[in-house]
């Protein structure tokens, strides 16, 4: 919980700043760079996250990390500012939480839809509009297969969910006969 509220102290910082530069999207994208590098590094990810490490070398580490990609001097002093106030470790919380201010002030809403099968993108994006004229914002949607559903989808956005999946009506049924039976 302590984590997501100083995440959020960043994040927030660091949107005001974007949005009187005029660098939102910007930001928003870089540090999404940064953040997928930082995954496909987990040695590194690990090393900023622990304790045990000086902030000296932490700097060390975000001073290398910069010179493998391309980011604005505003985002390597936020880095750089990350480090020096021992709050680096959040750095993937602190992004996500800048994705979902982003969201927000551009009427974006992220969901996660999950099927039985691969689904196509065109399907994706006939259920993206379904849902963006529904809840009048612009939905993306996150593709996801689980075989255990046996067939329909779910799809969540936010608070919503959309339910259609066998495994769900075969639930139902059974409680159903079971409440009939006793």
């Amino acid at each position: 919980m302590r984590g997501i509220v100083i995440a959020l102290k960043y994040a927030k910082g660091l949107f005001i700043a974007g949005k009187e530069l005029g660098k939102l999207k910007e930001f928003g994208e870089q540090l999404a760079r940064i953040k997928e590098l930082l995954l496909q590094m987990p040695d590194v990810l690990r090393a900023l996250e622990s304790p045990i490490y000086p902030p000296d070398f932490k700097l060390e580490i975000v001073e290398e990390l910069l010179k493998a990609v391309e980011v604005d001097e505003e985002i390597k002093r936020f880095l750089k500012l990350l480090v020096e106030k021992r709050r680096i470790q959040f750095i993937k919380e602190i992004v996500e939480m800048y994705q979902q201010l982003l969201d927000e002030e551009f009427g974006i809403a992220r969901g996660e839809i999950i099927t039985a099968y691969p689904l196509s993108e065109e399907d994706k994006k006939q259920i993206e509009e379904v849902l963006k004229e529904f809840l009048k914002k612009e939905v993306v949607l996150e593709s996801r297969v689980d075989s255990e559903i046996i067939g329909g989808l779910k799809v969540m956005v936010g608070d919503l969910v959309f339910d259609s999946t066998i495994k769900t009506q075969l639930e139902k049924f059974k409680e159903i006969i079971k409440g009939e039976v006793l």
